[in-house]
């Protein structure tokens, strides 16, 4: 009798946990209001934005949008191309998206306060394989 319990009080946790699983997960489910919708709508595509140039809050060619990063932590990144003022071509560097202004008035990426040269003395972004 003493070993029936552990054994039925075993099975209870696991019907339970079974049962209560698909609960858990419906509610996890993620729908778009009608707003919410319309906001998704009037934002940018990544293909869109992808291979613009960036410039800076003085209307100087910063650099070049390479592509994209979505971090495990939920933020997002930027990879821009800055050219060399060396002359020795371009490297990336990561700055976070929510840095960049998209809604300037003349239609360009703005990134208020940077420079080339700022850009430059980023370390250089490696992504991985």
């Amino acid at each position: 009798m003493n070993r029936t319990r552990p054994f039925l009080a075993a099975i209870a946790l696991v019907l339970t946990t079974l049962v209560q699983g698909p609960g858990r997960a419906a509610g996890q489910e993620i729908a778009l209001t009608p707003m919410e919708s319309k906001e998704v709508a009037r934002g940018y595509r990544a293909e869109a934005l992808k291979l613009k140039f960036v410039i800076n809050d003085k209307g100087e060619v910063i650099g070049k949008i390479s592509d994209f990063i979505f971090g495990k932590d939920g933020n997002i990144y930027a990879i821009l191309a800055v050219s060399d003022l060396v002359g020795s071509g371009d490297h990336l560097v990561a700055i976070p998206f929510r840095s960049l202004k998209l809604d300037d008035p003349r239609g360009e990426i703005v990134l208020p306060g940077a420079s080339q040269a700022a850009l430059g003395a980023l370390p250089v972004f490696l992504s991985s394989p």
